[in-house]
């Protein structure tokens, strides 16, 4: 009987409860076909239920307030808020459906940030093949989250467009902050998440075995790489907000 790490459907769960097992099996044979078509097909299922589930009045208010920061306050006109959500509505029916293809592009982008850093500043030769296999799996925890989340989106008629955007679980420090924390500190809080802690993590076990690096450097590249991607996105909500 082949070893949970042997096989692409084993490694969805080897990765998670047996990590250097896996990660060591995948430095032999990379493999990631598996793991991103669930990944795809489980991240897409969420989306489309928690996009049909915002609730209408908050994704008004949002708009509301957006236009408002725009325009100024007592600017707006119930007619232009309608217009906004209308639009809104009609973007987010074409685009929600997009999101395998911007989910693999991501992963494509991510392996190829990794390869770059650790082939120039570490002096590793993993194979790009390798390294989208490492940050495939090494995202899993991603979609833990996911599944978690199906049950809590289905037993509820609506959701708010913060939930929508992540807080669904609670588990980020983000979806404690009060009202009136502002987009950049917010934007930090929800990056200080136990799913995202854990694919840090996976991802620098991952590595340090399939790029063959010491921890201390796989811990480095994987920690810089995570605080410049939270630094991007504190400093687009601290601009756009």
């Amino acid at each position: 009987m082949p070893a949970l790490e042997d096989s692409g459907a084993g490694r969805l769960i080897g990765v998670l409860v047996s990590p250097v097992k896996t990660f060591r099996s995948i430095a032999e044979r990379p493999t990631w076909g598996v793991a991103l078509a669930v990944i795809l097909v489980i991240s897409t299922v969420v989306g489309v239920l928690a996009n049909q589930r915002i609730d209408p009045d908050d994704m008004r208010k949002m708009v509301q307030q957006q236009m408002e920061k725009r325009q100024g306050a007592g600017q707006v006109t119930p007619e232009q808020v309608d217009q906004g959500v209308e639009m809104g509505r009609k973007i987010s029916s074409v685009t929600i459906w997009l999101i395998p293809v911007f989910v693999a592009v991501i992963y494509l982008i991510i392996a190829a940030l990794f390869l770059a850093a650790f082939r120039f500043f570490a002096g590793s030769e993993i194979p790009f093949k390798t390294s989208l296999a490492t940050a495939v799996h090494g995202f899993l925890p991603g979609l833990v989250a996911a599944l978690l989340a199906l049950p809590l989106l289905l037993s509820r008629p609506h959701i708010t467009v913060k939930q929508a955007q992540g807080n669904l679980l609670a588990s980020n420090l983000g979806a404690f902050a009060p009202e009136s924390t502002g987009p950049a500190l917010r934007t930090l809080l929800t990056s200080l998440d136990f799913f995202s802690l854990w694919t840090l993590c996976l991802l620098i076990i991952g590595y340090r075995l399939t790029a063959r690096v010491s921890t201390a450097v796989a811990a480095t590249t994987v920690l810089v790489l995570w605080a410049v991607y939270v630094a991007a996105r504190v400093g687009m909500a601290a601009l756009f907000g």
